[in-house]
């Protein structure tokens, strides 16, 4: 083992931080943290958290990069740099807004930007496996902030036959499990994705998969007819209604239908998908259209709920975080379907709706560098645990 190492793991309390650009690229999240143990015996501290902002060229070129028709590999290549040097950016505004060096940080844990994921076996060249590929290297990241770094957490899973998503219910399970109330965690990005903890579970009886929409289908349509990159508390939803042929017409894609395990994406809901949907909307206002995408949305994470989670737990909390759990238009449609269930937002442990995928990341890098399993195999279908993540020395 190396010394950098071995000093990692030999403090009582690690200084932390979490990194990483969701799908929805609307800014980069990271987040200061102090840490103690590990696995079911990890304790966290949030000791601050900021969005680093994206040029909005950069961000057209990571959805241009996410999409098969447009895609090139010289620019994937590039932004695989780039984005590496904009997350260390992140970071070292982090460390000086808190007056800190980066020798007083022990470990970085950044997830990078998805460009693309294949959560089904598809057959190419005589092959069937799952893939995944996230840019923006941790060893630009390390080499760049002088902190160790751990990233690409993902692709482990892949490797053993899961769709290396959703991580987020590995956090979910070490601190959320509660001895007498079945919960659900609900975590709405640009995908919703959900997290079911049966009271006082173990690992084996965690199951969590991916809804649909998050706040991805209503980014894209704030782009496309309003030229804003989100509806800032549904403020644009507030002034529409649900228009019922555009709800009949969404409700019929089957993605959100499908049985669990499951994973998804911008490439089912990213530009094909909204290319489809504006066809499908001419004469319709513009105001209703968000009302109905903000809609169609909650529909599809009660749809799992009432076909997927009910006949196995009926829970008793809803607890919801992501950029999603800002939105009080999409909020309020929740509430309205999860009836007899408490819906409620994040803030526990010092994670809030914004914080907690950084917190993840932070979590996910000190469970690698010591030695814990943290995928899940009720969660992403793999045929084993395994340890995630590829530590990149400074």
């Amino acid at each position: 083992m190396s010394k950098i190492l071995r000093r990692i793991l030999n403090k009582k309390i690690k200084t932390v931080i979490g990194i990483l650009s969701g799908t929805s690229v609307d800014g980069i999240d990271a987040v200061l943290m102090k840490v103690t143990g590990s696995g079911k015996n990890t304790k966290i501290r949030v000791v601050d958290f900021i969005t680093h902002s994206v040029p909005n060229s950069l961000r057209m070129a990571i959805f241009r990069n996410s999409d098969n028709s447009t895609a090139r590999i010289e620019e994937i290549c590039r932004l695989n740099v780039i984005i590496g040097a904009l997350f260390s950016d992140a970071v070292l505004r982090l460390l000086k807004k808190n007056r800190l060096n980066a020798s007083e940080v022990d470990l970085i844990g950044s997830h990078g930007q998805t460009v693309y994921h294949l959560p089904d076996r598809d057959n190419y060249l005589g092959y069937r496996v799952k893939s995944t590929l996230q840019i923006g290297d941790p060893a630009i990241i390390a080499n760049l902030t002088g902190v160790t770094t751990v990233g690409d957490f993902r692709i482990a899973d892949c490797a053993v036959g899961g769709s290396g998503a959703p991580l987020v219910p590995y956090l979910d399970y070490i601190l959320f499990t509660h001895k007498t109330k079945n919960r659900a965690l609900l975590n709405i990005g640009g995908i919703s994705n959900i997290t079911v903890l049966p009271k006082n579970a173990t690992k084996d009886k965690v199951f969590a998969f991916d809804t649909g929409p998050g706040n991805m289908l209503m980014d894209g349509m704030m782009y496309h007819l309003f030229h804003k990159q989100l509806d800032k508390d549904g403020m644009t939803a507030k002034k529409g209604n649900v228009n019922l042929d555009l709800f009949d017409y969404l409700i019929r894609d089957d993605i959100y239908m499908r049985t669990p395990p499951k994973s998804t994406g911008r490439e089912h809901y990213g530009k094909d998908f909204q290319k489809k949907l504006l066809n499908s909307i001419n004469g319709l206002n513009k105001y209703d259209i968000i009302r109905t995408v903000t809609e169609f949305t909650a529909f599809t994470i009660w749809y799992n709920y009432k076909n997927f989670i009910e006949p196995k737990t009926k829970i008793t909390e809803l607890i919801i975080s992501g950029g999603g759990a800002e939105n009080p238009v999409l909020m309020k449609s929740l509430k309205n379907y999860f009836k007899g269930i408490t819906v409620r937002k994040m803030k526990d442990y010092g994670i809030t709706s914004k914080n907690k995928e950084a917190v993840l990341f932070a979590v996910l890098g000190n469970e690698c560098v010591s030695g814990h399993t943290a995928n899940m195999k009720t969660v992403t279908g793999s045929t084993r645990d395994v340890i995630l993540g590829k530590i990149c020395l400074a």
